[in-house]
């Protein structure tokens, strides 16, 4: 192992750089310094001239030369091989300034510290966010101004409804598709739930852009009902932009997560089925019209089926439900496979009968999905109602 150099020195500053970030971001890099840097400081008996040689080039590029750098202890040692000497015994980096200028990052650092003092100060929510990334800041830096831009703009207009070259921040065209990635952790952290589609992972389609937006589908069981709305076809898919402007009154609104199930609901005085597209089941909050309406919620039975019904109950209180509960298992148990094991607590908004359900699924970890339900008896459960 050779006598430490200069450049050794400057490349274990760039690992303790490293570690005081992690210190620093979190308040906790007080006593960071002095640093001491680990090295071999022994010399060679058998060649004391290049040992001086690289005691000098070490003390040449020391901060008591530069000003700046490295601090060498020496201590006065009297040996048979070099005399009486000023040797070193240990290195030192003695405040931040060094570090950042010996594993020349200064430039870097105060980009770092402005996007985070920055994001702390506007959104002291992403504080969490800033710790886990503070290796990357710098690399917001040049962005950042545009990137709070765009985030504002969503926090100020949850679930714009407009395409991306519509919102009034002046970003170039491309700006948010080069920086989703950056503006999708903050909006899921930022957003409410209501502003956000979680089964969505495209940018546009989980935060309610016209990007091509996602489709729900929907099914009049009622012609009569389908011409008062003003449409000519029964079976249809539309945005959620689109199905706020319907305007249904008086009716009984079907919410099933299952395609097929949808597209064989019986016939309903007055009915409506529309696509609950799973976790994406609380975008329908943005339908107005479904607060002064029945609203039935048919899903699987399993835990997921309970967590959604839960959801969507938290959004419109007086949502019901057919078809989830133990009468439906019992009758179907035949078609039962295995659940995802999902060890979820009982949501707190369900009623006896779903609890039962909910419990059994859980315990038994087993599902029905709602694809597996007799026609028979899902039109005995539609008569009934």
């Amino acid at each position: 192992m050779t006598f430490i150099t200069p450049a050794d020195i400057s490349r274990k500053a760039k690992n303790a750089y490293a570690k005081f970030l992690g210190q620093w971001v979190t308040g906790e890099d007080a006593g960071f310094f002095p640093y001491r840097v680990r090295a071999n400081l022994r010399l060679d008996p058998g060649n004391p001239t290049a040992s001086i040689a690289a005691i000098e080039t070490l003390m040449n590029k020391s901060k008591s030369n530069r000003g700046w750098g490295y601090s060498v202890h020496r201590t006065e040692t009297r040996s048979r091989d070099f005399g009486k000497n000023l040797i070193p015994e240990s290195i030192w980096i003695e405040s931040l300034d060094d570090l950042v200028r010996l594993a020349d990052v200064k430039t870097q650092f105060e980009m770092t510290r402005n996007v985070a003092e920055r994001l702390r100060s506007q959104y002291p929510s992403l504080d969490e966010w800033v710790k886990r990334n503070v290796k990357s800041l710098h690399n917001f830096h040049e962005s950042l101004d545009g990137l709070l831009a765009v985030t504002n703009f969503f926090l100020q207009n949850p679930w714009p409804d407009c395409y991306a070259r519509q919102i009034p921040v002046e970003v170039d065209t491309k700006f948010i598709s080069r920086n989703s990635r950056v503006l999708k952790q903050w909006l899921d952290l930022l957003l409410p739930d209501t502003a956000i589609d979680p089964s969505e992972s495209k940018f546009a389609h989980r935060f309610g852009l016209r990007d091509l937006q996602t489709h729900r589908g929907i099914r009049f069981l009622d012609e009569a009902l389908m011409r008062e709305v003003g449409l000519s076809h029964d079976e249809m898919s539309l945005p959620i932009r689109s199905l706020t402007r319907l305007g249904v009154t008086n009716a009984t609104i079907f919410v099933v997560e299952n395609r097929l199930n949808l597209l064989t609901l019986p016939d309903f005085s007055r009915g409506i089925g529309i696509e609950g597209a799973g976790n994406a089941v609380n975008r329908l909050e943005g339908i107005k019209w479904l607060n002064g309406n029945r609203i039935v919620y048919w899903g699987d039975n399993d835990v997921d089926g309970f967590l959604i019904l839960s959801r969507l109950r938290n959004i419109f209180p007086h949502v019901e439900s057919i078809m989830m509960d133990l009468q439906t298992i019992d009758a179907h148990r035949r078609w039962c496979v295995e659940g995802n094991g999902n060890s979820a607590t009982t949501p707190t908004n369900l009623a006896n009968e779903e609890k039962s359900a909910f419990e059994h699924c859980r315990i038994e970890n087993c599902r029905l999905e709602q694809e597996k339900i007799l026609q028979s008896f899902v039109n005995r459960i539609f008569k009934g109602l």
